[in-house]
């Protein structure tokens, strides 16, 4: 009765086993199967599945635009699909910032923003429309365009020092043009002034040709440009170069020191280019976009029209172009204070 009594108990807990472990497997499939389902409806899963648009908060033909139609047709090529540059220019690049920031977050519209309406208007306008660190999210920095202390070519300066020392000696005398208040040409001479204890008069125009053309007459005495706003004059003897705000040289100048060499202990000042989408667009959707840019950055036709607009890829990813983004509102916002800017 034993020996039957313990077969009885065998048999009923194997048989016990067989729709625990189906109802187990059962259980697994549907999870799986509804992970899957989930996966296929998420918006990053079929992206991107129309044309995107980069705003570009620039007029055409200036350095943001020839970077992000550049950068357009490598996304579009690479992804399947077309991406469309819109030209948004005005108030140094904030109106398209702004659109930018204030349109779906779903991946499909991007912005090409610069150091001008992503870090340095934090500092000019007290009543921005939008918060570069809170309204985006950052995909990538794409490249940087170091300043070129430029002065024209019958110009007695130089070098650095040259500059340093007639700038002490007549303080308020020398001048120097920029593309307007505010922008990148007339900050980076501010710091460079501050930073060399001397006192300089700002000259603003309407746009960086006229300002290049002021050195090439003599009517400034120097300035701080991008390479690809001097490349041409440049190139023609028109002007020269004296010093690159980078911590290394331009491959389209390599005879032309950084400050940092001449003696300018950290002075870096750049015109650069970052792609962000609007804040709350899907981490899938821009780690794919940063995926992307990354891989279309070495390629040999974007690296040599980098290389010949004086811009050096960068490629970050999303975490450290943040960090990055922190650090240059800091710096210029420190500027602006110092020098008194506003643009309200």
């Amino acid at each position: 009765m034993r020996t039957t009594h313990k077969s009885r108990q065998f048999a009923t807990t194997t048989i016990s086993r067989a729709p625990l472990n189906a109802l187990a497997c059962a259980v697994a499939m549907a999870a799986a199967l509804g992970a899957s389902v989930a996966q296929a409806d998420s918006p990053a899963a079929a992206y991107p599945s129309k044309p995107i648009r980069l705003v570009v908060p620039y007029a055409a033909g200036g350095s943001t635009d020839i970077i992000g139609r550049l950068l357009a047709q490598k996304l579009g090529d690479n992804m399947g699909v077309s991406v469309v540059v819109d030209n948004r220019p005005g108030a140094n690049g904030t109106i398209g910032c702004d659109l930018a920031a204030k349109s779906p977050a779903d991946g499909y519209t991007l912005v090409l923003g610069d150091v001008g309406c992503m870090a340095m208007a934090p500092g000019l306008y007290t009543k921005l429309p939008y918060n570069p660190l809170k309204d985006f999210a950052v995909v990538s920095l794409v490249g940087r365009s170091p300043l070129v202390l430029t002065v024209g070519s019958k110009s007695e300066l130089k070098s650095l020092s040259d500059l340093t020392a007639a700038a002490k000696a007549n303080p308020g005398k020398l001048n120097f043009p920029s593309s307007g208040t505010g922008g990148p040409n007339h900050l980076g001479a501010e710091m460079y002034a501050m930073q060399a204890h001397v006192k300089v008069t700002h000259v603003p125009y309407k746009g960086s040709a006229p300002s290049v053309v002021s050195l090439v007459s003599g009517e400034t005495d120097f300035g701080f440009l991008t390479a690809v706003t001097i490349n041409s004059q440049l190139n023609a003897g028109n002007v020269k170069a004296l010093a690159v705000a980078h911590t290394e040289r331009l491959p389209a100048m390599p005879n032309v020191p950084t400050f940092i060499e001449q003696g300018m202990k950290g002075f870096t000042a750049d015109a650069w280019f970052m792609v962000s989408a609007p804040a709350g667009t899907p981490q899938p959707i821009i780690d794919r976009l940063y995926k992307e840019i990354a891989k279309a950055l070495p390629e040999a036709e974007v690296k040599a029209k980098f290389d010949s607009a004086g811009v050096l890829p960068s490629g970050i990813d999303p975490k450290a172009s943040t960090a990055f983004l922190n650090e240059e509102i800091a710096k210029w916002r420190g500027v602006i204070k110092t020098a008194n800017i506003t643009l309200d």
